[in-house]
């Protein structure tokens, strides 16, 4: 797939909460895709520089920010995953920035190289009606039981432990993974082994990205 011989091709990864966009991005990258994370920005901009810090803190209250200054995800998911509104207040404060930054590096990475295939890994890609400005739309899914196991596996490994309601509430949140596949051009099954996980990128990897 080339999606213009004037530049490389952006694929844009998302899905539901723990349904395994990362690892995806990270199987592809191995393939020598270049991953973006959106999540990774807008980790970015919940520090102390972020230049919406102000406005976080004015719509959240300032006991959202930790001793370093930093906005806490913690105290901030406590506030918006029970709060409707609240989510889409913040949502309206981060996308914003975390699309433009996000596509402004791959546009300038597959601009460069027309080889290039750039992974645009964005939890948020539908909801914030960035789809147009991708090549191609994978959705990655999974079983309802299995994203609650890896949002409280992954809490607790990050030392951030959440209750099993806690984990409904992020997933119920999100726009549902059924709805998401309506704009996919590839779904990605990820309820089994690594290895068939693994296997379904060899076949994407092959069929639909490495053409000429």
């Amino acid at each position: 797939m080339k999606s213009d011989e004037q530049r490389g091709i952006i694929i844009g990864i998302t899905g539901g909460i723990a349904c395994g966009k990362t690892t995806v991005s990270d199987l592809l990258a191995e393939k020598g895709a270049i991953p973006i994370n959106a999540d990774e920005i807008g980790h970015q901009l919940l520090k102390s520089d972020s230049p919406i810090l102000n406005q976080l803190t004015e719509t959240f209250g300032p006991d959202i920010l930790d001793d370093s200054g930093d906005v806490s995800r913690k105290k901030l998911g406590a506030i918006v995953f029970s709060d409707k509104a609240a989510l889409e207040k913040l949502n309206s404060l981060m996308h914003p920035l975390i699309i433009e930054r996000s596509r402004s590096q791959a546009r300038e990475l597959v601009a460069e190289d027309p080889s290039c295939v750039v992974l645009l890994d964005a939890p948020l890609l539908i909801e914030a009606g960035a789809y147009d400005s991708v090549d191609l739309i994978i959705v990655v899914t999974s079983s309802r039981d299995l994203q609650i196991r890896r949002i409280l596996e992954r809490s607790h490994s990050q030392k951030r432990p959440l209750t099993e309601s806690e984990a409904q509430a992020r997933i119920d949140s999100q726009m549902p993974v059924s709805e998401k596949v309506k704009y996919a051009d590839i779904v990605i099954e990820n309820n089994g082994t690594h290895e068939d996980l693994q296997s379904q990128i060899d076949h994407l990897w092959n069929d639909f990205i490495d053409k000429d």
